[in-house]
């Protein structure tokens, strides 16, 4: 099989691998689609802790080929939406449902024409859902664990800073949580034109006009209840921070680079009772993010599809923030 391998920087070689064997409780997937994200980007720029040679990607569905012994048979042909990755299921973390946290997490990378999961990590898709959309769930799921975190405040208004897949997603599953006004920000028109079409009661040039007093403007000089950082910037998040009203919570939703520090004013937090709430990995809710899926409507997220051998041109134009979801659809 083929497998692309992240070299460094953006760099990737096209290998042949062998096809892999199931073993006991493992099932063989050969893979539909796997969707380039962020933090898949940020480790090619260097902002992310992970080195290579590695095969990156961790959003991706495919079709059971062959499962190991103890593995159900009934998989075989069923099209599935992966998780990709597994804990130990020793430590307090994996007890805890907080598998993206376990020190011993494996994780299995998607840009390749097969990978090997245990069985547990495999979930046929619902009916009216398909394999190309579907492969946004691990996403979905770490966004709708970070919104797990807290109550929505009834009635919420509801920025989201950032319209990349983890921001649009997130504005569409707060909306689902019971956000009543939705508020998007994003420098690129067709992300905003997406936005407004998935719900948003507003949307934001932060290029050419002050997301400050829009904000501000929308919200009678208070502020919103909720602001979701998803783009990954600490300067971003300090933005964050300045809009959210007295009590209201800021969600850190992008992946900003590890060492970053936030310009934080200790009183003001205090004093207006902000709580940050930090949402990383998919905790447990795979498979509700799943069932959401078909009702969500962001099968238009997806934008643009390159071929396996065509990963460099893929990654080249997810960086540059062209559309908003790029997907590898891997030929067999």
């Amino acid at each position: 099989m083929k497998v692309a391998t992240w070299r460094g920087e953006a760099r990737f070689t096209i290998d042949e691998a062998p096809d892999p064997v199931p073993g006991a409780g493992q099932v063989m997937v050969d893979v539909h689609a796997a969707g380039i994200c962020g933090t898949d980007i940020h480790a090619t720029q260097g902002l992310f802790p992970w080195k290579p040679p590695l095969v990156l990607g961790h959003e991706y569905t495919g079709i059971v080929r062959g499962v190991g012994r103890g593995a159900s048979r009934h998989l075989i042909g069923r099209v599935v939406a992966c998780e990709p990755s597994y804990g130990c299921g020793e430590c307090a973390e994996c007890h805890a449902g907080r598998v993206s946290q376990c020190p011993r997490c494996a994780r299995v990378g998607g840009f390749a024409e097969r990978v090997l999961l245990p069985a547990s990590c495999v979930h046929p898709l619902p009916r009216a859902l398909d394999p190309v959309t579907a492969a946004m769930t691990e996403p979905a799921a770490c966004c709708l664990a970070g919104l797990e975190l807290f109550p929505m405040p009834r009635g919420a208004t509801v920025l989201v800073i950032g319209g990349g897949p983890m921001g649009l997603l997130t504005m569409v599953l707060a909306r689902k949580r019971g956000a009543r006004r939705l508020i998007l920000s994003d420098p690129v028109e067709e992300r905003r034109l997406i936005a407004r079409r998935l719900g948003a009661y507003a949307v934001v040039d932060p290029i050419r006009e002050s997301l400050r007093d829009r904000v501000l403007a929308l919200t009678r000089g208070r502020g919103t209840d909720v602001v979701c950082e998803a783009v990954g910037k600490p300067e971003l998040v300090a933005e964050a921070l300045a809009l959210v009203k007295p009590t209201g919570i800021v969600q850190l939703v992008g992946v900003s680079p590890k060492g970053s520090h936030v310009p934080l004013d200790l009183w003001d937090t205090h004093f207006r009772e902000i709580r940050i709430l930090g949402a990383f990995g998919r905790g447990t809710a795979f498979r509700r993010a799943l069932a959401l899926m078909p009702r969500l409507g962001v099968k238009r997220l997806v934008t643009a599809r390159f071929p396996l051998e065509q990963i460099g041109e893929a990654f080249a134009h997810a960086a540059a923030g062209k559309g908003v979801k790029t997907v590898i659809t891997p030929a067999r």
